[in-house]
């Protein structure tokens, strides 16, 4: 057998050994677990409000554009006032974002929070 040829075979059993490696550590580390539900009843009103809302302060792009009537143009503009102004202080100051009117905010208000 050629130099080569083994050192082939050496390599093809190193990656076997790493991916069994992985294949066991997924199947049986309990961190690769998923994590407990936290039943809603438990909630209250403002936790559960909070797990299904979007902080202005910390939202990306793609979070701030799945909120209604908020396309590409307005999240940016969303994020670009955040950084000018060192985050939100209250929801009511998304009136300070161009192209967001009191209409608007009422569209998004019980969708977004500040903390």
């Amino acid at each position: 057998m050629g130099k080569r040829r083994m050192l082939e075979i050496v390599l093809a059993f190193l990656m076997l050994s790493l991916g069994m490696l992985m294949g066991w550590r997924a199947l049986f580390d309990p961190t690769f677990l998923p994590r407990r539900s936290v039943p809603l009843e438990s909630l209250t009103l403002e936790e559960f409000l909070k797990l299904s809302s979007t902080n202005l302060n910390t939202a990306t792009l793609e979070e701030l554009m799945e909120l209604p009537e908020i396309g590409e143009a307005l999240a940016r503009r969303i994020l670009e006032y955040r950084v000018e102004n060192g985050g939100f202080s209250s929801v009511e100051e998304l009136l300070e974002v161009y192209g967001i009117g009191e209409k608007r905010l009422e569209a998004v208000r019980k969708y977004v929070y500040v903390e």
